[in-house]
């Protein structure tokens, strides 16, 4: 008797375990359903670029660095409505006029960012521009590092404004807003 009881009792947790399984795997689809329709949303929104498989982001950044490169632009004088200015030749950034000492690998993150301004630059992008051999390349989260640490300095400088926003699973960008006009 307390053996069927026993039985009985382990086929009710057994089913109750693959009902609970089921609800997982229910909702681990919706939720990569709501990341897709994000980045979707991303997408129509400023832009970004779509999923990118390893070798297609390679190729991307490959077609931006070239394309900036070919075509001559330079970085513009201000950025950001005018608050924040690059001095490329002294390579010295400044924050409503006033000077921010950075690291040199901080300032070619922010170089890329400003020549692709309002586009999203993606972490192999930054890798290939600061690494330009391939056997030079360290972690890739080391952009991770990059990126915060400017955003610090940037931050304190302007007294908490963001310069720099984060498009998950895509990448960064330097949203580089007209100035309000004075008419």
């Amino acid at each position: 008797m307390a053996e069927d009881t026993l039985s009985a009792r382990l086929v009710d947790v057994e089913s109750m375990v693959d009902r609970s399984r089921r609800r997982f795997e229910e909702g681990s689809r919706l939720l990569e359903e709501a990341h897709r329709a994000l980045a979707d949303l991303q997408q129509a929104l400023i832009g970004s670029p779509t999923t990118l498989t390893a070798e297609d982001s390679e190729e991307a950044s490959s077609r931006l660095l070239a394309s900036l490169k070919a075509a001559g632009g330079e970085m513009p004088e201000t950025l950001c409505g005018g608050r924040l200015a690059v001095d490329q030749v002294q390579r010295l950034i400044r924050i409503d006029g006033h000077p921010i000492g950075i690291t040199e690998m901080e300032y070619r993150v922010l170089e890329l960012l400003a020549f692709a301004r309002n586009n999203v630059v993606t972490r192999a992008m930054l890798l290939k521009h600061l690494y330009r051999r391939a056997d030079d390349q360290p972690q890739p989260k080391i952009i991770d590092v990059f990126i915060s640490k400017l955003r610090k300095k940037l931050r304190m400088a302007s007294n908490g404004h963001e310069f720099i926003e984060t498009i998950p699973q895509r990448g960064w960008i330097l949203r580089d807003l007209e100035a309000p006009s004075d008419a």
